[in-house]
């Protein structure tokens, strides 16, 4: 079965811009809609954070704070959905890594 990709605004403006591709290959959330609104006409599907996006994003955020790499809130919000609904999240965004310590379970590709 092939994995379904979640592709955070970072990656997407490169895809679009650098890379030129008229198909974005993956979803994306409405956070990146909203910061590019391009890239809604090269998804098929927007995805929407439910209830436990948001309480996993704030329980990451408390664990964050306490080894003091505090990441922004829509970054952890994007992770989440992504760890819930098992898609790997894909990002030009280094500090995602920082999830990783907390949460060994994410599945992400930081691409340069």
């Amino acid at each position: 079965m092939e994995e379904t990709n979640l592709l955070d605004t970072s990656i997407v403006i490169k895809y679009i811009i650098e890379d030129r591709l008229e198909r974005l290959p993956g979803k994306i959330t409405i956070y990146t809609a909203i910061e590019y609104p391009p890239s809604i006409k090269r998804v098929d599907e927007v995805i929407y954070p439910s209830r436990e996006d948001y309480l996993l994003a704030i329980k990451w955020q408390t664990k964050l704070r306490k080894i003091g790499k505090p990441l922004p809130a829509v970054d952890l919000v994007i992770a989440a959905i992504a760890l819930n609904n098992s898609y790997r999240l894909i990002t030009r965004d280094k500090h995602f890594k920082y999830i990783k310590e907390i949460e060994p379970n994410i599945r992400f590709e930081i691409i340069d």
